[in-house]
Order: C-alpha cells, then structure tokens, then sequence
C-alpha cells in the first residue's frame, strides 16, 4: 500500500512582491518635492512587508527573499531621501527666518531715523558710518570716490563713482552678500550700475568676518545727492540709506 504524498504548498509570496513593489515606488516618488510626501507610507509599508516577506522566506513559506530583500533595501533609501528632505526644507526655514529678523535695528551709528507714510522706520545715515540689522549683518558704506572709467570703453556723458562697502557678519551662520540689495540714486534719479561693475561675489562670510566689496555707478557729471541704499535680503523690511553730496 503506497503512502499518501501531501500536494506541495503554495508559496507564500504575495508580501515579499508588495514591498518590492511599494519600495520601488517610495524610492521614485521620494526625489519629487511635495508629490514626494506620498513616499512616506510607501516607503514605511514597503519595510514592513518587506521584513515579512524575508521572515516568511527563511521559514520556508516564501520562495523570493531575494525580491523581499531589494524592496526592503529600496524602502529604506526612500525614506532616507524623506528625511533628507524635511533637513533641506527645515535649513531653508530657518534662513528665512533669520533673515526676516533683518525686519528691525538693534544698533546704529549716528544713524537718523524717521518715517515714511505707512509708518515704517527710514534709515538714514552719512558715508563712512555703520548700520546693523536685528539679525546681526553689519554694513559700513565709505565715502564715494571718483572712479577712472575705462578709456577703451565710449563716452556715456556720465561720471563714474565707486563705492565701497564694507560688510561684517554678526550671525551664527555664514552669509552671502550675492543676495544683498544694492541701489543707488543721484539728484534725485537712478543711478545704473557702470559697464566697469562686477556683481557680488559667490562669496561666504563666516561669523564674525568681514568682506570689503566695491560697486561702481554712473552718476550725472553735476554734483547732486548721492544715496546708496543697502538690504541684507529681500525678506529685510528695513533698508538703510548712505547718502551725501557727489
């Protein structure tokens, strides 16, 4: 009498193949900002059958660790990308805040405050003094010199004038005068930058440096009000105004 062979079971394969599936999924959705929050339950659920389907497999009742194994691991790099997300946007958070602590003064020099219409501080100070905002940048604008064009370039029928500006960093964190404001007017009109300017640096100021950097403007040839206005960001509600006879 011959013995009763049990039929073979079916293997248990269908939470190995989800987290496969779910941590393939976390993984792409995880690099798209804002469509990314998805990948956060994908990428949860995806480790968790994952880690079922791996158990499952080394008892037996899966054949396809190896599928529940690369949806784990591709589950975990998505959630990892998630996280690495929420530190990005929790550093750009905390820059604009403290930049928008920039809003107000904490010190001045000789400064002369008023206000305009809508009741908001107006900065003014002369050339060669100092303004620092609450955030704690600090700006020296010097006295304006005459600058030499270049005698290759055409005559535009306007003097130059360079100005330097003499930037301290008084935050915790380093600052890039890049994303600083910079204007000027003379007698009463704008004053465009000249042919001969070179932008801001891409330049790092660490805490507690300092960064001298020149901006040069063509100015009317008669002499009239010159008036550098200076912003340490576009989040800054104060701008301080430098400004003197030219």
């Amino acid at each position: 009498m011959s013995a009763v062979v049990p039929p073979p079971t079916t293997p248990k394969n269908g939470l190995g193949t989800a987290g496969f599936v779910l941590g393939l999924l976390a993984l792409l959705f995880s690099f798209i900002p804002i469509i990314g929050l998805v990948a956060w339950p994908l990428s949860i659920l995806g480790l968790v059958f994952g880690v079922i389907g791996i158990i499952r497999a080394r008892n037996g009742l899966a054949n396809n660790q190896g599928m529940a194994i690369t949806g784990t691991v591709l589950a975990a790099i998505g959630l990892l990308v998630c996280f690495a997300w929420v530190g990005l946007f929790g550093s750009a958070a905390n820059e604009v805040a403290r930049q928008s602590e920039s809003a107000g003064v904490s010190a001045q020099q000789d400064a002369v405050p008023a206000a305009d219409d809508s009741g908001a501080e107006v900065i003014e100070l002369g050339f060669g003094q100092t303004h620092t905002w609450r955030g704690g940048e600090t700006v020296q604008v010097a006295e304006p010199k005459e600058h030499e064009g270049n005698p290759y370039l055409p005559d535009s029928g306007t003097r130059a004038v360079a100005v330097d500006l003499t930037i301290t960093n008084g935050t915790t964190d380093e600052i890039n005068p890049m994303f600083w404001d910079v204007t000027a007017t003379h007698a009463g009109r704008p004053a465009q930058y000249s042919l001969e300017d070179r932008p801001f640096v891409n330049a790092e100021i660490p805490p507690g440096g300092t960064l001298t950097i020149t901006r040069i403007f063509d100015v009317a040839p008669e002499q009239g009000d010159l008036r550098i206005s200076v912003a340490p960001s576009h989040y800054a509600a104060d701008t301080a105004y430098f400004h003197g006879e030219f």
